[in-house]
């Protein structure tokens, strides 16, 4: 069940900013306020929908944002029907996703939306996502093909990160202080052209997390549009920080089973190759982490956990 809108909270402007929360608390107090001052000089709103957060989410949006439009559901419905709720409430030129554990680099907005204006082709666009550490993150990608998937599950991607062949997955190959057209970039940090959405369709609620940003661009190029990522438009993403902790048990499953979706929806006849690949890669890194198991056992335990189920999913 979501939260009433009242009619004077509806959405207007010429951008709106599409944020879903699941206990957030830690982050989003810092991402609206920088966000606010970077996109203050445009109409804008921002809509957040909170997917049933136990912590102090809400409450800290309420008390330091009234503001802001939010949306409260009582389950978690995942991140694409979350936006697709979002959605419903918007009539803007342009919607900007954003995760909350973001700081948006000022400039980014105007950057984002200069491009936009001036390529009419582009459907969506993304900024060049950086750790904390100020390190790069390879955020725009080309779809997932049978090849890539192989070589990332044997870490060839890694071991010749350089190379056309094994890095074309995320591009690593590329010079990224130019702008690139990409297939796809991540949605952390995702602005797309309203008339384009209309035209491609909200994203796919089957998904509940990964893989959701992935279809929604395909479904845009799909639609003629064309999808870049622009490198002097930035922004600070903790949570894509390279840590094993982040991806524990149940995001691995859910980001298999995400992608055994993508493939049944786009791919069927490559289905049960992929299921051939990915049940040789969970094997690998369940021995990977049994090795690793006396030096990080709580990490490690979680790995175990998801890539066993992963072995059970790769049979249905």
């Amino acid at each position: 069940m979501e939260k009433h809108i009242a009619p004077e909270q509806q959405d207007t402007g010429k951008i709106s900013v599409i944020i879903v929360t699941w206990n957030a608390s830690s982050w989003i107090t810092n991402c609206l306020k920088i966000l606010k001052s970077d996109i203050g000089a445009f109409s804008h709103s921002i809509i957040i929908v909170d997917n049933a957060s136990s912590d102090q989410t809400v409450s800290y949006i309420k008390t330091q944002f009234p503001e802001i439009i939010l949306i409260e559901n009582k389950t978690n419905n995942g991140f694409a029907q979350a936006c697709n709720t979002a959605l419903q409430k918007s009539r803007s030129e342009y919607v900007l996703f954003l995760n909350p554990d973001t700081e948006v680099i000022p400039g980014m907005t105007e950057s984002l939306l200069a491009f936009m204006e001036k390529h009419h082709e582009a459907g969506a666009i993304g900024p060049t996502l950086i750790n904390p550490d100020g390190t790069l993150q390879l955020s725009g990608n080309t779809f997932p093909n049978l090849k890539n998937i192989l070589s990332e599950s044997f870490f060839l991607d890694r071991l010749f990160p350089n190379s056309r062949f094994f890095g074309s997955h995320k591009m690593s190959h590329i010079d990224r202080s130019k702008v690139l057209k990409v297939d796809w970039t991540m949605g952390s940090c995702l602005f797309v052209r309203r008339e384009a959405l209309d035209k491609a369709g909200n994203f796919d609620s089957n998904y509940f997390l990964f893989f959701e940003e992935t279809d929604l661009c395909l479904r845009l190029r799909n639609t003629g549009y064309e999808i870049y990522l622009l490198p002097e438009a930035r922004l600070i993403h903790f949570g894509g920080a390279s840590s094993p902790e982040l991806y524990n048990a149940e995001k691995i499953i859910y980001y298999h089973k995400s992608l055994f979706y993508y493939f049944s929806k786009h791919m069927p006849r490559q289905l049960i190759f992929l299921k051939m690949i990915l049940f040789s890669r969970s094997l690998l890194r369940i021995l990977l982490w049994l090795a690793l198991y006396p030096a990080n056992t709580k990490t490690a335990a979680g790995k175990l956990s998801g890539y066993g189920k992963v072995l059970k999913l790769c049979f249905y």
